[in-house]
Parts: structure tokens; sequence; C-alpha cells
């Protein structure tokens, strides 16, 4: 006598693959919202209360997070907007005091961005002495010394460090700062007001 053989499951196949296809797509969403709250929460947030703890900063607007989203050694500071109220003092506020709240972490670099673009950047250990001095250190020392720090994406030296008296090198170091303001976010700032 024979037995029966029941035919076989042929349903069987496609939902392993629709779980297999849906698990994959979860691990996604997953890893992808954890980066997004691991740079929100390290970066971001602390540069939304620098932003909205001193009125003078709400006429900026910028964003902080891992370059790429995973290079946890590379910080970029990218301003999205600014206000055509502020001055380049009033920005260079923010990254100062961006830097004196990130004073404690360590990164290699941070880069400074504009409206998505990379344009400079300046040494992680150099941002950490920046935070770390925000509160003692002169504001035009650091105005006048800050574009020395600084490279072009292309790991140029745009602004080099200027030597002579003092009524030689003030201008010139004050001249290089407005040049590089100018480069970092002012030229495409009134670009985008044409």
């Amino acid at each position: 006598m024979t037995e029966a053989t029941n035919p076989p499951d042929k349903t069987f196949k496609p939902r392993i693959l629709l779980w297999v296809l849906v698990g994959f797509v979860l691990l996604l969403v997953c890893a992808v919202g954890g980066l997004w709250l691991y740079n929100e929460t390290v970066l971001q947030k602390p540069l939304q209360r620098v932003l909205l703890n001193d009125p003078r900063n709400h006429i900026v607007q910028a964003t902080a997070h891992f370059d790429g989203w995973v290079d946890t050694h590379t910080v970029v500071f990218d301003l999205t907007d600014v206000s055509g109220e502020a001055s380049s003092t009033d920005i260079f506020r923010v990254l100062l005091q961006y830097a004196q709240a990130q004073r404690d972490n360590r990164y290699d670099n941070v880069i400074l961005a504009a409206y998505g673009q990379k344009k400079f950047v300046i040494p992680g250990s150099y941002f950490q002495q920046l935070g770390q001095e925000y509160a003692t250190q002169n504001p035009v020392y650091t105005i006048r010394t800050f574009p020395h720090h600084v490279t072009a994406m292309d790991g140029s030296q745009p602004f080099p460090e200027v030597y002579g008296g003092v009524f030689y090198v003030l201008p010139k170091e004050l001249e290089q700062f407005k040049n590089f303001n100018e480069r970092w976010y002012l030229n495409d700032f009134l670009a985008r007001r044409k």
C-alpha cells in the first residue's frame, strides 16, 4: 500500500524571501536611524543649544554632523542660512561658542561648510583649544590668528602667517579674516540673494 504524499507547499519559498526582505529593510532603517540619532545627540543638539541660548545667534542657522554621517573623527559645521543682518563676528561667535560646547570632545578635524559645500578644515586640536579659551581669550587675538589655522579642502594653506611690525601685521591679519569669511560663506550668501 502506498502512502499518499502531500504536495509540497509552494508558498514556503516566497514567504521566506518576504521575511528576509522585511528583515533587511528593518535592519537598514534601524542603522540609518541610529546614525541620525547619534549625530543628532552628539553634535546637532549642542549646536541648537548654542543657537537658542544666545539671542544674538538667532540670525544664524547651522547644522553639525559627522563627515559622511559615520566618520566620528571629523565634524562638519555647515552654515545653512545667514540673515542679512549678521556680521562676520556674529558667525564667528557661533563657531566659537560651538567649540566651547564641544571642548571636552576630541576630533581630528572640523570642516567648515556653507550651504552644503565643504570649504575649509581646521585641526580638531585647535577647535578644542578655541573652545577651552573662549571665556578667557581676547576675541580680537582669536579673530586675527584664526585664518592661519585654516586649510583649504585641497590641503593648501590659503592664509599664511604674517610677520613684521604690529602696524603691518594687524591690518594684514584682519584682511585675511575678511577674505576667509568671504570664501567660507559670504560669496555664496550674496550669490543666493541675487
